[in-house]
C-alpha cells in the first residue's frame, strides 16, 4: 500500500492527521472527496500519535485505528453514527471520549494498557467487547461491564485477572453468550472450572476454546445440582444420570422416528393394493406396485420400467436363438441333398474337354453362318404392311 503523503508541517515529528491526510487515505482507499459521505475511515498502521480533525467525517459507521501510537481515546466527539470502533494495538489506559457515541456495538481493544472498565454506561447498545492483553487484575476491574446490559461477546483472554470472584461479575450479563478467559491465573484456581462458569453463566453457548451445546448445559446443570442438593462430589453421579437419561431419550426419538417412518410405509402399499383390486389388477402385482407406493412413487415406475427392458431383451433373445435355428437346419437339408446326388449313378454322357470343345463351338458357329445369311433391311413397303 502507498503511503499517503503528509503535510509538511508532519516532517519533523510523528506523522499527524490532517485534513489533507485524511482526504489522501480516503481516496487511496476508495473513498469519497465529501468527508461526511464516507462511512468508513482506514487509519490504521500509520504511527499517528493523536486522534484529530475527524469532526466533518459525521458519517463514518466503522474506524480502523489500530498499530498507532495514541495515548488517549479521543476526537471521536462528531462521530455520532459510529458503530465498530477498532483500537487494539495501541498505547489506551482507559476507555473514554465515547459518550456521544451511543450507537457503538463493536469496540476492540485488546493489546492497550487498560486496567479498568468503566465509562460504559454511554454504550447501551454495546455487544461486543474485547479487552484481552490488557492490564486488567480484579473483579472490581471488571464491575464496569455491567453498565453494558447488552454484552453478549466478551474477551478478557491474556489478561493478570486472579481473584475467582471475577466470575460473579461475569455471571450477572444477562446476555453474554461468549466468553474467553483463557491466560488468566484465577482460571486455574477455580474448582471444575469449565462446568462452574458454565452453570454460572445460563446464558453461554461459547467458553474459550469449545462451543457449549445443550447437551453440555443440561448434564452441567445437573452437575451443579448435585453440588448443591446431594452434597459434594455428589455432582458427577447426577452428571452420569443426566447424560444417560439423555442417551435413552435420544434412543427413543430414533425409535419413534423409524416407527412413523414403518407406519407411512405400511399405509401406502395399503393404499396401493385398495387401488389395484379396484381397477383388477392381478394379485401377483400387487406387491410390486405396492413397494412402488411405499417408496414414493419412483420406485414402481423404476421397477415397471425395469420389468419392460427384461421383456424386450427375451423377446430379440428368442428370435434370434430361432434365426440361427432355422438358418442350422437349412444347412443340414444342403449337406443330406449333395450327399443324396453323389451316392446316384450319373447317366449324362461325359462333357467333351475344354480342348475338345473349342473346334466343335467354332465349326458350328461357321455352319451357322453359311446356312442362315443374315437377314435384308426391311423396305417402308413392309412397315406399312406391317401395320
Amino acid at each position: 500500500m502507498v503511503r499517503a503523503e503528509h503535510d509538511p508541517e508532519a516532517v519533523d515529528g510523528p506523522p499527524r492527521i490532517t485534513a489533507k491526510e485524511l482526504r489522501a487515505l480516503c481516496k487511496e482507499n476508495g473513498g469519497y472527496h465529501t468527508p461526511d459521505i464516507n462511512d468508513k475511515l482506514y487509519l490504521h498502521y500509520k504511527g499517528y500519535a493523536k486522534i484529530e480533525n475527524l469532526d466533518e467525517y459525521t458519517g463514518v459507521r466503522a474506524i480502523w485505528l489500530e498499530g498507532n501510537g495514541f495515548t488517549r481515546l479521543e476526537g471521536l466527539e462528531k462521530l455520532t453514527e459510529l458503530r465498530c470502533l477498532y483500537a487494539h494495538q495501541n498505547c489506551f489506559s482507559r476507555i473514554e471520549g465515547l459518550a456521544t457515541c451511543t450507537k457503538l456495538t463493536t469496540l476492540q481493544i485488546s493489546n492497550n494498557f487498560i486496567k479498568r472498565v468503566d465509562n460504559l454506561h454511554h454504550l447501551p447498545a454495546l455487544q461486543t467487547l474485547q479487552l484481552a492483553h490488557n492490564q486488567l487484575s480484579s473483579a472490581d476491574d471488571l464491575r464496569g461491564l455491567l453498565h453494558a446490559p447488552q454484552l453478549s461477546v466478551l474477551d478478557l483472554s491474556h489478561n493478570r485477572i486472579d481473584d475467582p470472584a471475577a466470575l460473579g461479575v461475569l455471571e450477572a450479563l444477562p446476555q453474554l453468550a461468549v466468553l474467553q478467559l483463557h491466560g488468566n491465573s484465577f482460571v486455574q484456581r477455580i474448582e471444575q472450572y469449565r462446568r462452574t462458569t458454565v452453570a454460572r453463566c445460563g446464558a453461554l453457548t461459547y467458553l474459550d476454546d469449545r462451543p457449549v451445546f445443550p447437551d453440555d448445559r443440561l448434564a452441567t446443570e445437573a452437575w451443579a445440582w448435585g453440588e448443591m442438593e446431594l452434597g459434594k462430589g455428589k455432582g458427577l453421579e447426577a452428571e452420569r444420570e443426566e447424560r444417560a437419561r439423555q442417551r435413552e431419550a435420544r434412543d427413543e426419538q430414533q425409535r419413534k422416528n423409524l416407527e412413523y417412518m414403518r407406519r407411512l410405509t405400511d399405509d401406502a402399499k395399503a393404499r396401493a393394493a385398495t387401488r389395484l383390486a379396484d381397477a383388477g389388477v392381478a394379485p401377483s402385482a400387487h406387491a410390486d406396485v405396492a413397494d412402488g407406493a411405499a417408496d414414493g412413487g419412483g420406485g414402481g415406475a423404476r421397477k415397471a420400467a425395469n420389468a419392460d427392458a427384461a421383456h424386450s431383451s427375451q423377446q430379440l433373445y428368442d428370435r434370434a436363438l430361432a434365426a440361427v435355428e432355422a438358418k442350422r437346419r437349412e444347412l443340414q437339408e444342403r449337406q443330406r441333398l449333395r450327399a443324396q446326388q453323389a451316392e446316384e449313378p450319373s447317366e449324362q454322357p461325359t462333357p467333351p474337354s475344354t480342348a475338345e470343345a473349342e473346334p466343335a463351338r467354332e465349326g458350328a458357329g461357321e455352319a451357322a453362318a453359311k446356312s442362315d445369311p443374315p437377314p435384308a433391311p426391311a423396305h417402308d413397303d413392309d412397315l406399312d404392311a406391317l401395320d
